[in-house]
């Protein structure tokens, strides 16, 4: 992703479901932050703790703690980006920054980087997620084609976490799967929609890693879609911090 990282302050916080918050986040800096970037992802640096600055260089003795975020959206005047953070479920760095923020606290923003979906010429989509991508998924509703067959399959722990999306178009289908047990039920719902299916879907997931693994090898050894058509992206691993993820997926890049 672009290494341009600018400062940024929060404008406002609003808890908009149990288990997420929106910030909305604004600067000078954003004059040249293209405006058509929502479903794409930032990374935000944070301040250490204690302190009210952030440190913006990445080799720094003791460079910022640094997340990634999808945009929710993009002001059009302003650039002001919207960003949604879970919280109420984990704890860490980036979390408990969300939940106690407040107008005016300083934060750094690195990016955009590009989507992991990028191929909008196909038929029929599967798109699975959960509190972490559904933004991903909302920014993908608003570029696959009307003429498409989109489904898409979310996962939330209370019906109460349950978002509006933006627009919705006739082929496209939102299914909210509420659920405390989703690795059981997600991979149930995948299963009932593919054998409901006549053809072999692109499938974009973005997922806990371990969760992404088994509907991966579902989808290759049930249902035959290739690995060219399946796009995925671990936003998280249970039991694992998000810095441990970073090192286990390099590890992986590299083996």
């Amino acid at each position: 992703m672009s290494k341009k990282i600018r400062r940024a302050h929060v404008i406002s916080t609003t808890q908009i479901a149990p288990h997420l918050m929106r910030i909305v986040v604004g600067s000078e800096e954003f004059d040249d932050f293209p405006r058509d970037q929502q479903g794409a992802y930032v990374k935000v640096l944070f301040p250490h703790e204690g302190q009210t600055d952030v440190e913006l260089d990445l080799k720094a003795d003791k460079p910022a703690v640094m997340r990634s975020y999808t945009i929710r959206k993009i002001d059009s005047q302003s650039g002001a980006i919207s960003l949604d953070f879970v919280i109420n479920q984990h704890s860490g760095v980036a979390t408990n920054w969300a939940k106690y923020a407040k107008v005016g606290d300083k934060v750094g923003i690195a990016g955009p980087g590009p989507k992991k979906l990028s191929d909008f010429s196909q038929s029929d989509y599967l798109l699975l997620g959960d509190l972490t991508s559904v933004n991903a998924i909302n920014g993908y509703l608003q570029r696959l084609p009307a003429s498409a067959t989109v489904n898409a399959i979310i996962h939330v722990p209370d019906k109460k976490d349950i978002i509006d999306l933006d627009t919705i178009k006739n082929n496209h289908h939102v299914n909210w799967l509420i659920s405390e047990q989703p690795h059981t039920d997600l991979i149930n719902a995948v299963i009932t929609e593919l054998g409901q299916s006549h053809t072999k879907p692109l499938v974009f997931m973005a997922l806990e890693s371990s969760l992404i693994r088994e509907i991966n090898t579902l989808l290759r050894e049930r249902f035959s879609i290739k690995r060219e058509s399946i796009v995925c992206s671990a936003y998280w691993k249970q039991g694992i911090t998000a810095d441990g993820l970073k090192v286990e997926k390099q590890h992986q890049s590299n083996a």
